[in-house]
């Protein structure tokens, strides 16, 4: 029904319905007031159900949210039949995806060698006892693993364990090596002052040598008899290995510190081919890999001449070592020889992935939102960057930065 109609019947039931009053005359000279409108109550639910079905006003930020939902349900990554991947553009940009041209280029045959950390020799000490004894704390205390020590600091002492009758028969045995070498070196000088003494130069060298015997035995008894052996650190450091615990009996000889400077770590590699061996001393730069993936430049020391386990054993030192490198630690050491070339297309090692079957694959971006993962052949070039021998044809534009993202989609 129309509107109108609506409230002229709603204006005829209320002309019935209402009770029949005069309205009040004006008085005289006052303006006569208007009538004012009044609405209908019957117009009043309609006028309620106008008002829901007219639209309502929509914050920003929902409208927002909207389109931003309705965008990720059309471009969403997708694989297609052909094997690609369909990646958008936000998705790339949220991935960080870097692309770099494949180029094909010659590079020396590099070789793999199973290596660990090993000290510098020159920066590498123990601290032993040498004698028998207990061990006791100095004021400090006790340096723990990890502490950094420098080259004379005390890092604890060793007390004899003699007891009372062994203490007595060394100091009696000393007193009377003490008595002896006086004895003899008076003796050494009364010969020296006459010469007409026969065979004078013969019983002075005699004298000389038996005084030099007596000398030795007392310095031999001299330190059971002190009342501490001091234990100072041979070079500036960190403590990596401590079996010092206070009171604890140790030997003559049995290590208590080991202290390592980080700053200065070798490898040790060995080559089971001597030709191997032989062509790496003429390099003179390699580089290792952790296995965490971290690169390390080396530069060759030298090779040994015994074979260890029928190996050559190979000695490199380390670059600026890293923070965190531990002694011992397995490493994968790469040398690049020059006189072997190898055709291939280097690329940096992140840009290489595996797949859920283990091989090793790249990515290509074949249009500016389609990926093709290829299955690759890879040879280590150093620790930064492999060389990739089949399954790739130059030009191709490779992932190098985001590969191991776009790798969970499959």
């Amino acid at each position: 029904m129309p509107v109108a109609s609506v409230q002229d019947a709603s204006a005829q039931e209320t002309a019935h319905t209402a009770p029949a009053t005069s309205p009040p005359e004006p008085a005289p000279g006052a303006a006569t007031p208007q009538p004012l409108p009044t609405p209908s109550n019957a117009a009043a639910p309609l006028a309620a159900a106008m008002a829901d079905a007219m639209p309502v006003a929509v914050p920003q930020r929902r409208a927002t949210d909207a389109k931003l939902l309705a965008a990720l349900a059309v471009d969403k990554p997708q694989r297609r039949p052909d094997g690609s991947y369909f990646v958008p553009k936000p998705l790339q940009r949220m991935f960080d995806i870097r692309t770099h041209k494949a180029e094909s280029v010659r590079t020396p045959l590099t070789v793999k060698l199973p290596g660990r950390i090993v000290p510098d020799p020159n920066a590498h000490g123990d601290v032993e006892a040498s004698l028998l004894g207990r061990i006791e704390p100095p004021k400090t205390g006790m340096p723990v693993l990890g502490e950094t020590v420098r080259k004379g600091q005390i890092l604890g002492y060793v007390a004899p364990a003699i007891g009372v009758v062994d203490r007595s028969q060394v100091r009696r045995e000393v007193a009377r090596l003490t008595n002896e070498i006086r004895i003899t070196a008076e003796s050494v000088e009364i010969l020296k002052q006459f010469w007409f003494v026969p065979f004078r130069d013969g019983k002075v060298m005699q004298a000389e040598v038996r005084l030099e015997g007596l000398r030795r035995e007392r310095e031999a008894l001299l330190p059971m008899l002190q009342t501490q052996e001091v234990l100072r650190a041979a070079i500036d450091g960190v403590i990596s290995a401590s079996t010092a615990i206070n009171g604890r009996i140790v030997h003559p000889g049995e290590k208590i510190f080991e202290i390592v400077n980080p700053q200065r770590l070798w490898i040790e590699a060995v080559a089971a081919d001597p030709e191997v061996a032989r062509g790496t001393q003429l390099v003179n730069s390699a580089s290792a890999v952790t296995p965490e993936g971290d690169a390390l430049d080396l530069t060759f020391i030298g090779s040994g001449l015994a074979l260890q386990q029928q190996s050559v054993p190979l000695m490199f030192r380390i670059e600026n070592p890293m923070e965190g490198l531990r002694v011992g630690r397995p490493v994968t050491v790469t040398v690049r020889n020059e006189s072997k070339m190898r055709e291939g297309i280097p690329i940096a090692r992140e840009a290489v992935v595996n797949d859920s079957g283990g091989s090793e694959q790249v990515w290509e971006l074949v249009e500016p939102e389609v990926f093709m993962p290829h299955t690759v052949k890879t040879e280590m070039i150093d620790g930064r960057s492999v060389l990739i021998s089949a399954g790739l044809e130059p030009g191709a534009r490779i992932v190098t930065h985001g590969a191991r993202l776009l790798s969970q989609f499959q």
